[in-house]
């Protein structure tokens, strides 16, 4: 069974937004783990002071895949594309790659950010569910036309723990990271987290934005842990 990437739209939908299926294993799949908290024991607090962080250290999976997609008709089974379900052999190989950043490397309309992706291969052996870092395309084989043929991809997933996971992990001083809802401001946060509204200004020039009054809907806001 070859590897299957499936988006979602959020980390706790059931019901998936798109499927990517390789249509060969990958030629590299490196496993790696990393920290969720930079070095130091310091972090600055809302009020702008440096105090000792107490946030939590746990490792987040890393996979980092290479693989290839090939329409030359050297391979079985075509790519996967968008709206078609395949491509014609011979014919260019951008509409898979551009199907497969519309699914894990483009803002989702609806979110206003990245999908989360699940990987996985062989019979669940290897899984993963996160978000896509970053993603780079190399063409390898073109018509006498110029036609890209074949590409080879290279994409990195980052882990994401699920809400479970994360509440454990929440006390008054650690940092929270909540994702910004339609109708969400600074000011509710503040109160929520701070029981004091008078951070927003604070909290604003923590995460550089340009405005406190308008946020960006999908968008993920920093609260660090203050000092009273």
């Amino acid at each position: 069974m070859n590897l299957n990437f499936i988006a979602f739209e959020e980390d706790d939908s059931i019901f998936p937004s798109g499927i990517y299926n390789l249509q060969l294993n990958p030629e590299r799949l490196d496993v790696g783990f990393q920290d969720n908290k930079k070095e130091g024991n310091c972090e600055t607090a809302a009020d702008g002071q440096m105090v000792e962080s107490s946030e939590a250290l746990y490792s987040l999976k890393t996979w980092d895949v290479q693989f290839t997609i090939d329409n030359t008709g050297a391979v079985p089974f075509p790519p996967m594309a968008f709206p078609l379900p395949i491509l014609t052999p011979g014919t260019s190989i951008y509409p898979s790659i551009l199907y497969f950043k519309k699914l894990f490397v483009l803002p989702n309309n609806e979110t206003h950010s990245r999908n989360y992706i699940k990987g996985i291969w062989g019979l669940g052996d290897l899984t993963i569910f996160g978000r896509v870092r970053s993603f780079t395309y190399e063409y390898s084989f073109f018509t006498s036309s110029g036609v890209p043929l074949r590409a080879d991809c290279n994409v990195f997933i980052e882990e994401v723990p699920a809400r479970s996971f994360l509440s454990y992990f929440m006390s008054p001083d650690i940092t929270r990271i909540p994702k910004v809802k339609e109708s969400d401001n600074l000011v509710d946060f503040c109160e929520k987290y701070y029981n004091d509204k008078n951070y927003y200004l604070k909290v604003a020039e923590y995460n550089n934005l340009s405005s406190f009054r308008k946020l960006k809907t999908g968008s993920n806001l920093e609260f660090p842990p203050i000092k009273k």
